[in-house]
């Protein structure tokens, strides 16, 4: 591998925001690092659509000034810290006023540590330690924490991750694709090997931290064979983790699918025509060409991946969390609808307007300011939603649980099995 070279500077942005998914919960995004020295040869955030740097794998910046811009972030929502492991304030020496100071913020959101393209936990972080830094902006304010990582360096922070669990919510993930090692160092050559990131769930969940995994992306007839995914499965249900999100590969024209089909020539020779015609249409989104995927018959590696999760009972996506300050019954609803909308659409691949019912319901409900814990019968019919979908929301309100949903997820498992495995 190429050698790293760090650089230091002072940033204007580290921070996303965005509304949550079921592909994470969290709606608050710090980026504290740009580039990565993984280098995975599949990564999105090497195409240009981001506007990294052509180094993207061997010169990392780090936002030397992130723990700052984080709390005046926090302060302009009008968050206070709880513990102040930083610094006093004034509520040390007269702590009787912290009762009288009520913050005009509106609920707490999951932070993640990390922006999905460039790993908090890549080697730089065990020089510059700036991820253990926020971590203990995230303690200090008493917020809920969500990482994403492919790397075993987490564990060197398994002491404060473990703190803010206890008081509110840690879920710390990790990517994960290929069960073989060999090509795993093809495709993901400065990461944590495989072995080593299912042994950090395993102590991530014997130390009751929440965790589970990655299967993104599933490469086209590498990482998505039915023995690698089994194989991943297997292994995912031993180490405890809670889900598996399973989703596939997108090529963005330009750097990164250049640098993708070229590593994939030089290992996989025989496999590369293959992906000249799936991803031959240049999508700018980088999804692959659906009258090619259907003329070869393949299946999509979520419904792969959803059969054997059913199997061994893991999550197909994270259970939420409800942070402090939200309404508990909306954003619980909200999780109901999106995971129905997710096997709807991506399952059984059912009519797009009953998917978008599902969806505009979610959103609507997620945004509310009226609690529809709190609801009488009589207002059922006053939810501007269809009625399809007021029926799920009333079993779900009245019995604590949904039925519908049970049921809808027993129904693509069948689907599945009797379409692509009874052949």
């Amino acid at each position: 591998m190429s050698s790293m070279l760090i650089e230091q500077k002072e940033a204007k942005s580290l921070i996303r925001q965005s509304g949550p998914s079921i592909f994470s919960w969290s709606e608050i995004y710090l980026n504290p690092y740009q580039g990565c020295f993984h280098n995975c040869v599949y990564c999105d955030g090497k195409s240009e659509h981001y506007h990294m740097h052509d180094d993207f794998g061997t010169r990392i910046m780090v936002k030397t000034n992130a723990p700052t811009l984080f709390k005046i972030f926090l302060k302009k929502k009008g968050f206070n810290p709880i513990h102040k492991k930083e610094q006093f304030t004034i509520y040390d020496f007269f702590p009787s006023l912290k009762k009288l100071d009520k913050p005009p913020h509106q609920g707490k959101s999951i932070i993640t540590i990390g922006g999905g393209v460039c790993d908090v936990y890549q080697p730089a972080e065990k020089e510059m330690k700036m991820t253990r830094k926020l971590l203990e902006i995230v303690y200090d304010y008493q917020l809920p924490l969500w990482i994403l990582t492919k790397n075993k360096l987490v564990l060197r922070d398994i002491d404060i991750i473990k703190e803010i669990n206890k008081e509110t919510y840690a879920c710390v993930n990790f990517t994960i694709t290929l069960m073989n090692e060999k090509t795993q160092k093809i495709f993901e050559p400065g990461a944590s090997t495989t072995q080593e990131r299912f042994d950090a769930i395993k102590m991530l969940r014997k130390e009751g931290i929440h965790s589970g995994i990655y299967f993104y992306p599933a490469l086209p007839f590498i990482g998505d064979t039915e023995e690698n995914i089994r194989a991943l499965y297997e292994r995912a249900n031993e180490v405890k983790a809670e889900f598996v999100y399973c989703y596939g590969l997108t090529l963005k024209p330009g750097r990164s699918k250049n640098e993708f089909m070229e590593t994939l020539q030089k290992h996989y020779p025989d496999i590369y025509p293959k992906y000249e015609e799936l991803y031959g249409n240049n999508n700018k989104y980088g999804h692959l060409d659906y009258n090619v995927f259907k003329q070869m018959n393949l299946v999509w590696p979520e419904i792969k991946g959803y059969k054997y999760g059913y199997e061994y009972k893991l999550g197909y996506v994270a259970d939420r969390y409800v942070p402090e300050g939200r309404i508990f019954t909306n954003l619980k609803l909200s999780e109901l609808l999106r995971k129905i909308v997710f096997i709807k659409l991506s399952i059984l691949h059912d009519s797009k307007f009953d998917v978008q019912s599902f969806g505009k319901a979610a959103n609507y409900i997620e945004n509310s300011q009226k609690d529809f814990g709190q609801l009488d019968e009589s207002e059922y019919d006053d939810i501007p939603i269809s009625q399809n979908v007021k029926q799920v929301i009333i079993e779900f309100l009245k019995e604590k649980q949904s039925l519908f949903l049970e049921k809808l997820e027993k129904r693509a498992y069948e689907f599945i099995i009797k379409k692509y495995y009874s052949k």
